[in-house]
């Protein structure tokens, strides 16, 4: 199977579909999809209770009242710890009763590592999108696949208006391991508090570090130092890393092969044996250094391409670069969160960041 951290929260950012709004050139089909999931965010806040009332539930077993709770935790601490804007989110639950909540769908031209771009109404252009029926993202993903893009589809067991609307706990969320549940809480949150549009990598990228760094520093405060939770945190951290090298070495062999100068069809073609060799590097050289190595094994098959990569792209650029801020003012995140506030007013956030670096880096004049 694929570890969690690919299956990742997000994609059905519902502030973008808010009726009455005024359109920016979408098509038909656009409009659509928007009232479709302004209509699908509005059954789904009117089966959510109040997350107190969610801890009642007869159907819910102890475990997942237990989990409950313990995103009530995160939460909390999210909002008073780390200063992260939690407004409405997490404070009620809806219980799917099997079903799941939303499918996140994403697609790439096949020559090049270059997303696919929906034209959303208020939001513009759009690399991804959520949707709440099955039927409707295979047919999304039907049409692209057969106007020949590569796509991704994945489900969803969590996802961020940014504030605008309540986000509840769906029990899906729940099936999570505790460690991956802290980190989803904190990532969303993140988006409620720092959002820049038009620019997902650098979104996506700093909830990873937030949801990372500050669910590790949740597992610390609420088990200790040395809890099994927080060991289990570090070796699925250390797991993620390693993949996420592997997978952008693998990137990086199809980009230099996208820029031959070679017809489209020849890049195509050629680009079937990266992938397979790929695969077998992952199974030689890649899973033995894993931690539960045999719960990975599916990248050792996955039939890869663009789309796939480029949601790693989305979900994991310059994760360091994120670090060196926090560690720059001394673990303070009030101090780093207004860094990244101001990275994100930037026309490019990752160069806002260097420069700050760098600045640091400068010894004063005399």
């Amino acid at each position: 199977m694929l570890r969690k951290p690919v299956k990742r929260t997000g994609g059905l950012i519902t502030v973008v579909l808010l009726a009455g709004l005024t359109g920016c050139g979408a098509d038909a089909w656009s409009w659509n999809y928007a009232i479709g999931a302004f209509l699908g965010e509005l059954e789904y806040l009117s089966r959510a209770v109040p997350i107190e009332q969610g801890l009642e539930d007869p159907e819910l077993t102890q475990e997942q009242k237990d989990r409950l709770e313990f995103v009530i935790r995160v939460r909390d601490y999210a909002e008073s710890v780390i200063g992260l804007n939690v407004g409405d989110s997490f404070r009620q639950f809806v219980n799917l009763r099997g079903e799941r909540l939303a499918w996140n769908l994403s697609a790439s031209r096949k020559d090049a590592l270059e997303p696919y771009l929906w034209n959303v109404p208020v939001a513009g252009e759009m690399p991804y999108l959520g949707f709440f029926k099955e039927a409707e993202a295979l047919a999304e993903r039907d049409r692209l696949v057969a106007a020949g893009y590569d796509t991704f589809l994945y489900e969803l067991d969590a996802f961020s208006t940014l504030g605008v609307m309540p986000d509840p706990v769906a029990s899906t969320l729940l099936e999570r391991p505790l460690p991956s549940l802290a980190d989803t809480v904190v990532h969303e949150l993140l988006h409620n508090t720092i959002w820049k549009t038009g620019h997902a990598v650098f979104n996506e990228s700093l909830a990873t570090f937030v949801g990372r760094t500050g669910s590790m520093e949740f597992l610390a405060f609420e088990f200790g130092q040395d809890s099994d939770l927080l060991a289990e945190a570090q070796q699925l951290h250390e797991n993620s890393d390693r993949i996420d090298a592997f997978l952008k070495q693998l990137a990086a062999e199809v980009e230099a092969l996208y820029a031959q100068d070679i017809p489209s069809e020849d890049k195509i073609a050629q680009r079937e044996a990266i992938f397979e060799a790929a695969r077998q590097r992952f199974k030689t050289e890649v899973q033995p250094l894993l931690h539960n190595p045999e719960a990975y094994s599916g990248y050792g098959t996955l039939n890869y391409n663009n789309a796939f990569l480029l949601v790693n792209v989305r979900y994991n650029s310059e994760l360091d670069l994120f670090a060196d801020v926090y560690e720059s003012t001394g673990r303070s995140w009030s101090a780093s969160l207004e860094i990244f506030r101001q990275a994100a007013a930037a026309s490019d956030p990752y160069a806002f960041l260097r420069t700050y670096l760098q600045t640091l880096a400068v010894p004063a004049a005399e």
